[in-house]
């Protein structure tokens, strides 16, 4: 437990630092997540036996970042559709082509890829401090519900939730999930309101109740995988909590609402 927590206290000191900081330091950082998160989603498939095409994978999570910075958000999209076509070329001209080999490769794109590529766009929403403190909310979303969900799941969890999927998930963490990404999104918006010019409170609000919900789906979806590849983690980088992966799963289905919430409502 202790490990736990200090792991916990250093990344999100961490976190804070390069959020603060943005620019390239920021950029960096995420092409090296993408970089570990498809290395650890290729690698556990395999470890399942399976034979996901890797190159078209590895190549789009190293080309992401200089794509983004020559053509944006909808040239890394449509780079990419570009590596799909190109898994789904390299399955069917194997001598025995298998769709979950497929699958692997296409879990990793679009799942780590897609959002990875919001969060460089949410970052660099004006002013420079609105992208930031947004790019802040969706880590905080994720990371207090996840928190809650552990810490009151372990002392009085009781009822299942997916004992198939995460035999420790309980509606009653899953509930303090929900009450934890609920509490630090208005914290967020309160402060932020504190210090800079944010949206009213009910948008926080709303992002923590729908992105709490989309957190708790991230991290079950992850659970689907790994039960599928029989691993109990994805990695071993971070003592106590498993490999990147099994940190930011949550907080990059919550990236798809922050941003998707800020395009649509007219934040932005």
């Amino acid at each position: 437990m202790a490990q736990r927590i200090l792991t916990g206290v250093i990344s999100a000191a961490l976190l804070l630092v390069v959020i603060w900081v943005r620019g390239l330091v920021f950029d960096i950082a995420v092409a090296l997540v993408c970089l570990l998160c498809c290395y650890e989603i290729i690698g556990a498939f395999c470890k399942a036996g399976l034979h996901p095409p890797r190159f078209p994978v590895y190549g789009m999570a190293a080309a992401m970042l200089p794509l983004f910075w020559w053509v944006g958000v909808q040239g890394v999209y449509m780079a990419g559709f570009l590596a799909a076509m190109g898994v789904m070329l390299q399955i069917t001209l194997r001598k025995h082509p298998a769709w979950p080999d497929a699958a692997a490769s296409l879990t990793a794109l679009i799942s780590v890829l897609v959002p990875l590529t919001m969060m460089l766009a949410l970052i660099r929403l004006e002013p420079s401090l609105f992208g930031a403190w947004m790019t802040l909310l969706a880590f905080v979303i994720a990371l207090l519900g996840d928190t809650f969900a552990y810490f009151v799941g372990v002392s009085v969890g009781k009822h299942r939730m997916a004992p198939e999927l995460s035999p420790k998930k309980t509606w009653e963490g899953s509930a303090a999930g929900l009450l934890g990404s609920v509490v630090g999104a208005l914290l967020m918006g309160l402060l932020g309101q504190l210090w800079l010019d944010m949206p009213p409170l009910w948008h926080f609000l709303v992002l923590g109740l729908i992105g709490g919900v989309f957190g708790q789906l991230g991290d079950l979806s992850a659970s689907l995988v790994k039960r599928y590849c029989g691993v109990k983690d994805y990695g071993t980088l971070f003592p106590g909590h498993g490999g990147m992966m099994d940190r930011v799963d949550s907080v990059l289905f919550v990236t798809y609402v922050v941003f998707g919430y800020c395009l649509l409502s007219g934040l932005i």
